[in-house]
């Protein structure tokens, strides 16, 4: 029976110790990045602005480019047996930029095909420009963040040698306790620019595939519209 209270009461100790060394460390580090300095500031500015954009971007361009096939052969169906009224209705009620960008052209039907054309490419072209919005945030964070953290540290480097110099002292430790300090600085920064810079080429990828999903979808519906006003003018 003493044996299992020691062993319980071990456990215990050992328990709250770990738990005491886990706090510790986690304290160790908060302080630690607090090290860095006022600089640190605007690179957590930028990095939450750049997480709030990937995400937010990639929400946005799953709405707006989700691939349907059903839809588009349904709209395809609908202007070959003449119902453009009902073909329009079923794109304007779509998010996906290919259906605006097929609205665009069928609200203007009556017209040429090459003015119906233009009609759908200057339709894609505001498209792309919303789908392309905001990007340009993540490309100046990505540049931007390395060179704040660089900054931070090359602040901190002149801080530690001008007070070796005022104080005409040098120890080995205060050296590199400095710089230590500031280097977080420069981690901070390209971890943020890392951060930024891979959302913003991810990002560009999947608007480029959407952009040839547009294009695509585009002359599918202009081979139909090509169809059918040969048929009305056949009839």
């Amino acid at each position: 029976m003493n044996l299992l209270t020691l062993l319980q009461a071990t456990a215990t100790v050992a328990q709250m110790a770990g738990d005491q060394t886990q706090d510790i460390a986690q304290e160790s580090y908060f302080s630690l990045i607090l090290k860095g300095g006022w600089i640190l500031l605007p690179i957590l500015l930028l990095s939450l602005l750049s997480i709030y954009i990937i995400i937010n971007k990639w929400i946005t361009l799953n709405r707006v480019g989700k691939k349907d096939s059903i839809w588009l052969s349904r709209v395809m169906e609908l202007v070959v047996e003449g119902k453009i009224d009902k073909a329009l209705k079923f794109c304007v009620e779509r998010p996906y930029a290919s259906a605006q960008v097929i609205a665009a052209g069928l609200k203007d039907i009556q017209l040429s095909e090459s003015e119906i054309e233009e009609s759908m490419q200057l339709e894609a072209r505001i498209q792309i420009t919303k789908m392309e919005s905001q990007m340009n945030y993540l490309g100046i964070t990505a540049s931007i963040a390395p060179m704040l953290g660089f900054l931070g540290t090359i602040l901190g480097i002149i801080k530690i040698f001008y007070e070796i110099a005022t104080k005409n002292s040098f120890t080995i430790d205060t050296m590199s306790s400095g710089l230590y300090q500031k280097m977080i600085c420069s981690a901070a920064g390209l971890f943020v620019g890392i951060v930024a810079y891979t959302g913003y080429y991810i990002l560009n990828g999947r608007i480029d595939k959407m952009v040839v999903h547009i294009e695509k979808d585009s002359n599918e519906i202009l081979k139909a519209i090509r169809n059918y006003k040969r048929s009305m003018e056949t009839a």
